[in-house]
């Protein structure tokens, strides 16, 4: 059974900047604020044009239209996303305060709202800007500062909705489910609630799934009891990868009881699985899988209002590209998303939203809401790890292709004392994920361990089929490749071009270094440049790392889905919904039947035989038998080779050598490259190269 929904609306919301005397006043419940500007709730406050360019404290006031609280029942306010930081207050009396963005907040007001009648809520919402490059205090990672935001952008704002919910004398104060064992055999759920009881009492507590009914009865004193049990499913229906199988998900319902009255109740929608991480390889279902994914950064500036038909169909669209895994890289979405995961079969890598340097007195609201995104989203099948913090080390963007390998054996507070403590919280909390503390952390000593990369040769340093040489000189460094490409200006160009490439996340200078516009003739012939070359990198870049699967990557985050601005950004969609060249190669790419030569390269020498590997990589879970036909055009004229056997499920099979001429200096070699199904000859696959002599 679903919770329920809000009683009645809370309405009519207004706002007002704050100042010194408003802030002392403006909670009264007779303070006139008729002159205040109408604001909608949910929302980010600059999206309204009275509070356009404003960050700092924005007080708000609405009126919460109540009816009579029966006797022994219990009243909440509660708070699904408010970002920054919030104080609350009732016909004047002070509620609570809250911290996190995305956590959600609960308060009674049973006492305040115990007869019918409308009263008065105001919260003061504080959100000031931060410096690009600021030590930061805020938890809202590219929530505010990702790629192709504003500068001036602030999510600030009661952006989630606000509900009045009823419950009897004891109410489940927080919930957590996990799934912490899974196999043909059985599946294991853990569950643990905490109940907050007006009085001592005997609580059951009903938990139904998958057709299966269990109550547990506990013993509660007056104010808070935590509570933890856990019900077993035998020969479960299993939730898999997209390609692997089915996703069943199974309502997941507890219900709290006090002499068989229902006094609160809880509901998630939850699938059976279990994840593991070794070196980076990951096993759904103790099956090896390889992530063939993409970065997630906010969808839209506004993520508020995005429709939730909206935000489904952004999952479709990555799942259709290609895509089994999606980086919902240093924020947390709209939970919608999420959701649709669940129900395609995309795997999660869900970001603590964290990046760049912080202060020393984040660590407790880092641990706490370390808890709150566990008791969030920790149902979700979907969710594969957990990740904590994006380059800790520093806020400064990145300016080489690959980590400074000697910058990072400095111990730093961050790295060494924070991301520790964000480690303890989600194992203690979550022991049925593999977490990964930080990312973009190279080797470094004692222990010589890292992290997921991003990879960027062919935009800041080097050419993109450099990292051929550079995961057999540092295969450790290759292990997972979280971020890579080149980044690129929308096709339909803004107004102002300055404004577009300075953008959060922007690399301006490396644009400039890698594609001069002094050597084309117009903006338009340098956007599509541009745009070309990120295509051909990312081609590079992930034909690279399947070569590479299992020995030693474990799989790849590809640039970023969708850009939530006009910017510089890796997307791969424009933020007006334009497909950038980069999707359709990376949709080749990501073919599940894939023939590569390797390694790449833009360039062979002039009137040299050069000999490339073939390799097929397959990451279907069947053999396939196959026959696979290379066509060969350079100087010597076409030539077809052929070879026919079968290739091993979830493998990379190494074919033969093709041998190509190059010609003069200047002239051009082609490889056209065909996948057959052997029986019915039905073309599976192609690829296709294109080489300079020089």
């Amino acid at each position: 059974m679903p919770e329920p929904d809000p009683i009645l609306p809370i309405a009519n919301w207004r706002a007002c900047r704050s100042d010194e005397q408003l802030q002392r006043s403006f909670s009264d419940p007779d303070f006139d604020d008729s002159e205040w500007t109408p604001i909608a709730v949910p929302s980010h406050w600059q999206t309204n044009p009275e509070f356009a360019d404003f960050d700092g404290t924005l007080l708000y006031r609405a009126d919460l239209s109540a009816p009579m609280l029966p006797e022994g029942q219990r009243r909440w306010l509660r708070f699904n996303g408010l970002c920054y930081e919030g104080d609350v207050f009732l016909d004047g009396a002070y509620v609570g305060q809250t911290e996190g963005y995305f956590t959600h907040h609960r308060f009674e007001i049973t006492d305040l709202v115990s007869t019918a009648g409308t009263y008065v809520l105001a919260v003061e919402v504080a959100a000031p800007g931060t410096g690009e490059h600021d030590t930061k205090r805020h938890l809202t990672g590219w929530f505010t500062d990702g790629p192709g935001l504003p500068q001036r952008w602030n999510p600030a704002g009661i952006w989630q909705d606000v509900r009045l919910v009823d419950t009897g004398p004891v109410a489940i104060r927080h919930f957590r489910a996990l799934c912490t064992e899974a196999d043909a055999a059985h599946a294991i759920v853990h569950l643990r609630a905490v109940l907050l009881a007006a009085r001592p009492a005997e609580v059951d507590l009903t938990t139904t799934v998958a057709g299966i009914t269990q109550t547990d009865r506990h013993t509660v004193a007056a104010g808070e009891n935590r509570v933890e049990w856990q019900i077993t499913v035998d020969d479960p229906d299993l939730w898999w990868p997209v390609g692997r199988g089915e996703q069943p998900l199974f309502d997941l319902d507890v219900t709290a009881r006090i002499n068989n009255t229902v006094t609160d109740q809880k509901h998630r929608r939850i699938g059976f699985r279990s994840t593991t991480m070794r070196d980076f390889i990951f096993r759904v279902n103790n099956q090896r899988t390889y992530l063939r994914g993409v970065n997630l950064t906010p969808l839209r500036r506004d993520m508020a209002t995005m429709p939730i038909e909206d935000v489904h169909a952004e999952a479709r669209s990555i799942r259709d590209a290609g895509f089994n895994a999606v980086r919902i890289k240093g924020h947390v979405t709209r939970h919608e998303f999420i959701d649709a995961c669940d129900e395609l079969g995309l795997l999660v890598w869900q970001d603590l939203p964290l990046v760049g340097s912080y202060v020393r007195s984040v660590t407790g609201t880092a641990e706490q809401q370390t808890r709150d995104m566990i008791d969030l989203l920790s149902h979700h099948p979907s969710i594969l790890v957990w990740g904590g913090h994006n380059r800790p080390h520093t806020s400064e963007p990145r300016t080489t292709a690959a980590p400074d390998l000697r910058q990072q054996q400095i111990p730093s507070w961050n790295r060494t004392v924070l991301d520790r403590a964000i480690r303890r919280a989600f194992t203690r909390d979550d022991p049925s994920r593999p977490v990964v503390a930080h990312s973009d952390v190279a080797p470094h000593v004692p222990k010589l361990s890292g992290s997921d990369v991003g990879l960027y040769f062919g935009w800041f340093d080097g050419e993109a089929a450099d990292i051929a040489e550079y995961a057999a000189t540092l295969p450790r460094m290759v292990r997972f490749v979280s971020d890579m490409g080149a980044q690129a200006l929308p096709e339909s160009l803004p107004i102002d071009l300055d404004e577009a490439l300075t953008t959060r996340g922007g690399e301006g200078d490396a644009l400039r270094a890698v594609i001069p516009p002094t050597t084309y003739p117009d903006i338009a012939s340098w956007t599509n440049a541009m745009r070309a070359h990120q295509a051909d990198v990312l081609k590079t870049t992930i034909e690279a790392l399947r070569v590479l699967k299992y020995q030693p990557n474990g799989g790849f985050f590809a640039g970023s889905w969708r850009s939530a601005g006009p910017g510089l950004t890796r997307c791969l969609i424009d933020h007006d919904g334009t497909e950038r060249p980069a999707l359709h190669t990376t949709r080749r790419a990501l073919q599940p039947l894939l023939p590569v030569l390797y390694p790449s390269t833009s360039t062979l020498p002039a009137r040299t035989t050069a000999r490339l590997s073939l390799h097929l990589c397959n990451d279907l879970s069947d053999d396939v038998d196959v026959e696979i036909r290379a066509t060969i055009t350079d100087h010597r004229g076409v030539a077809t080779k052929t070879w026919a056997g079968q290739v091993t499920s979830d493998a990379v099979e190494f074919i033969d050598d093709v041998a190509i001429r190059g010609g003069r200096i200047g002239a051009e070699m082609h490889v056209a490259l065909e996948v057959l199904d052997a029986k019915t000859r039905a073309q599976l696959s192609t690829n296709d190269y294109t080489f300079t002599a020089s």
